[in-house]
Order: structure tokens, then sequence, then C-alpha cells
């Protein structure tokens, strides 16, 4: 049985310190290892190596590229306590083998406790409709600072 967190907005799971804009990286896993390194609350345990691994093994097992230029890289891992998420925005193109070819620009890590499916595909379910909001995703990608991004995406409902 989940201990469901109640999370209303990204602002519940995501901190102004795990938004990067821009993000430096040039590659998937370049990406990805970025924003583990800023994954976590203040003084958070994140076993980088760890988790990495997991989020790796399910980019593996089908890209997490959902098109429109976001990637929702995400794993699910018993060494996590709480669902945390890490954004980035990159100002080059990086190629994650999205469903539609493109390349992504907008970039979401979440980490979710191995205990929580059910906050895992809420969490899942809000980022998706950001990728699918057109208005939304061009206000994201015009953000020039981490902190704007940052109060973008805080009020954006889970």
């Amino acid at each position: 049985m989940e201990n469901v967190m109640a999370i209303e907005r990204l602002s519940d799971i995501l901190r102004p310190e795990s938004v990067l804009a821009p993000l430096g990286a040039e590659t998937r896993d370049n990406a990805i290892a970025e924003l583990i390194g800023v994954l976590g609350p203040s003084g958070a345990s994140v076993d980088a190596k760890a988790f990495s691994e997991a989020v790796l093994a399910r980019e593996e097992a089908g890209s997490t590229g959902i098109g429109n230029g976001v990637a929702i890289p995400h794993a699910r891992s018993p060494r996590i306590a709480k669902p945390m998420l890490a954004a980035g925005l990159s100002p080059r193109a990086i190629d994650f083998k999205a469903a539609d070819g493109k390349p992504v620009s907008l970039v979401f890590l979440l980490a979710v406790p191995e205990s929580s499916p059910v906050s895992h595909l809420k969490i899942l379910a809000a980022l998706s409709r950001v990728a699918s909001d057109k208005k939304l995703l061009r206000a994201l990608n015009a953000s020039s600072s981490s902190r704007e991004l940052y109060d973008q995406l805080a009020g954006i409902a889970v």
C-alpha cells in the first residue's frame, strides 16, 4: 500500500536549486548526470551512481523522449525517500531518441520511491500534459534563467 504524499503542484517536488537553465550537457547521459547532481533537497543523500544506473536502464528499455522537445528520464528506487524532480533547459538539441525523432531541449528528471507507483504515474501524467501544451512549452523554452524556468513550472498542477 502506497503512502501517498500530497502532491498538488510541481513546487511540492521541485526546488529552485534543482532547475538548470541553461543545462550544460550535450548528450542524454550527461544531461541525466547533471540533473542527478542537483536533484535532492539540501543534505539529502541520493545514491547518484545507483540512481543513474536505474535511470539509464529505463532509457535502454525505451526512450523517455516523449516528443515536442521534452524528455522525462525517471526511475523508482528503494533508496529515494520521497518524490523529487529536477528540470533542465538546454540551449542545444539533445538526442534522446524521442518518439517523434526530434531532439530535446526540456528535460525533467523524476526520482520516486519504489513504494510509490501511484505518485510516479500521477507526476508522469502531469509532465506529459506539459509536453502537449504548445503555449506553455514556448514559454518554458523562452526562459532566460533557472529562476524564471522554476517560477513557470512551480505552479503546474499535478
